[in-house]
């Protein structure tokens, strides 16, 4: 079952993060064919970037569930839109810092993430808005 796996990255955040609040919702009700260890890597480095660059006064949403025949997994925070400009290499490897220079890390997080997806057959997609940042795995249960 693929919901423990997503419940334990979430409980782990939350308490590297207790001042961050973290929703979540699964709706899981058939068996899901993945990884389970490479999917807690690709939501870890979601909701890792959600605390890392989203506002840090409305929690992260983060959402599982089946939908018209696909896993649907997001997360999604709030905090500055992701410029036109870097969308275009977010999930590129060490892009992190072309987006945001004085943020931590290598800026590998989103390119692992999207790779893992790829590797199931799926995709890793991201919308940015002035009021939400959402990044969106769709993986076909066919």
């Amino acid at each position: 079952m693929l919901e423990p796996v997503l419940s334990h990255v979430v409980d782990e955040l939350r308490s590297t993060h207790p001042d961050r609040p973290i929703v979540a919702t699964f709706d899981l009700p058939e068996p899901v064919d993945v990884d389970p260890d490479r999917l807690e890597q690709l939501l870890s480095n979601l909701v890792a970037n959600a605390l890392t660059h989203g506002a840090s006064e409305t929690p992260v949403e983060v959402r599982a569930a089946i939908e018209d025949g696909a896993l649907v997994l997001s997360v999604a925070n709030s905090g500055p839109q992701i410029p036109a400009a870097a969308m275009e290499r977010l999930f590129e490897p060490f892009e992190r810092g072309a987006v945001r220079p004085s943020a931590q890390g290598l800026g590998l997080g989103l390119y692992i993430a999207s790779e893992i997806a790829r590797a199931h057959g799926g995709k890793l997609e991201v919308e940015s808005s002035p009021e939400q940042t959402r990044f969106t795995f769709r993986l076909p249960m066919t």
